[in-house]
């Protein structure tokens, strides 16, 4: 709907004033009519005002007082008056009118051709000078909008700087714990082997050691798959989660139930993004959610693929849903993004949250 400028007319004859309406007929603008300066001043109390055209000679108060009182709380928005005067105004008359706001004064009686024409030419430059000030408005919003994505970029280069010190930290873990304690075993055997060489207890021994190797083996596969999963190039999406899946209900209390369909072409970056979205969903649900099932569902559909994660857990609280600098919602939404997907965070009732990722075909 389009919103017309309003225009305020007051004479306090009213044959003028139905003879200015008239004239103004065709003018798209709203006009605001009155008969006395005091049912001019009711009418306009909180109206934004383009152009106000008063008569000078009116009972009770008169065209110049009006004028001033319509601008007194106007000072950075004053109304543009034109009055109407029967007679050509002297100097004195003239300098009370610009003083009032007066841009013009037109003779009676009017000429239609005249007033119509300046008329347009006031709500143009309104029309002109509001057009400056949304387009100030928008910029300032751009700059605010700007703003908080330089501090999101901030906080986002601060979580990844944290982040990766975080990952050197757990694989330096891992390397020591898992393999460095079983190598340390290796070699106490080894030197064990050594000394008492040729003996059935060195035979025996030997078994234990590549049951060892074998067993760092895995550990070396584990980490490996953690740091980059190469069986999402070998075996494909629903297979990486279904082992993954399966590490993780092995480590924790978490049960899962997954329905996981398989694209027929493959996309490694897309499989790629979604299943670093469930580690971070899953991650999420093992750190905050006290759940006991995760649900993974994928389905492959015709203009692209949609997975959800739901839990049953406590749910998450609004707030941070709608925080922007939560770093884990942030980063799967990214992780949508870079394949121009979405992401929403839903609440399950009574209980649980569900995850609704959907990647669009290539």
């Amino acid at each position: 709907m389009k919103i017309l400028p309003n225009i305020l007319i007051v004479d306090d004859i009213p044959s003028n004033l139905t003879y200015l309406k008239i004239i103004l007929k065709g003018i798209e603008a709203n006009l605001i009519e009155a008969e006395s300066g005091d049912e001019a001043l009711k009418k306009i109390e909180g109206v934004t005002l383009s152009l106000a055209i008063l008569d000078v000679q009116m009972a009770g108060m008169n065209g110049y007082e009006l004028a001033i009182e319509i601008n007194k709380e106007r000072h950075t928005d004053s109304v543009p008056i034109i009055f109407l005067t029967a007679a050509f105004p002297n100097n004195e008359q003239i300098l009370t009118g610009y003083e009032a706001g007066a841009v013009d004064y037109i003779i009676k009686p009017l000429n239609r051709k005249i007033l119509i024409s300046k008329v347009n030419i006031f709500l143009q430059l309104f029309l002109q000078k509001h057009a400056i000030i949304r387009s100030h408005e928008e910029l300032k919003r751009s700059e605010i909008e700007i703003q908080k994505g330089k501090e999101q970029l901030q906080l986002l280069n601060h979580h990844l700087i944290n982040a990766r010190e975080d990952e050197r930290a757990a694989i330096s873990l891992m390397i020591h714990d898992e393999l460095g304690q079983s190598l340390t075993a290796l070699k106490i055997d080894l030197s064990w082997v050594r000394e008492n060489r040729g003996s059935e207890s060195a035979v025996q021994k030997l078994g234990k050691m590549v049951d060892n190797i074998n067993g760092i083996i895995r550990k070396v596969q584990r980490i490996s798959s953690e740091l980059h999963p190469k069986l999402l190039t070998d075996l494909g999406l629903a297979d990486t989660i279904e082992w993954y899946c399966g590490e993780q209900q092995e480590r924790t209390k978490l049960k899962f139930n997954l329905s996981l369909e398989e694209a027929v072409r493959k996309d490694f970056q897309t499989d790629l993004s979604l299943y670093r979205i469930l580690q971070e969903a899953v991650t999420n649900v093992i750190r905050h959610a006290r759940a006991t099932n995760v649900s993974v569902d994928i389905k492959i559909e015709a203009n692209g693929t949609r997975m959800t994660v739901s839990d049953d857990g406590i749910g998450v609280a609004p707030d941070i849903l709608e925080n922007s600098n939560s770093m884990g919602l942030f980063g799967m939404r990214e992780r949508a993004l870079q394949c121009n997907g979405t992401l929403e965070v839903v609440p399950i009732l009574p209980h649980g949250t569900k995850i609704a990722v959907f990647i669009p075909a290539k």
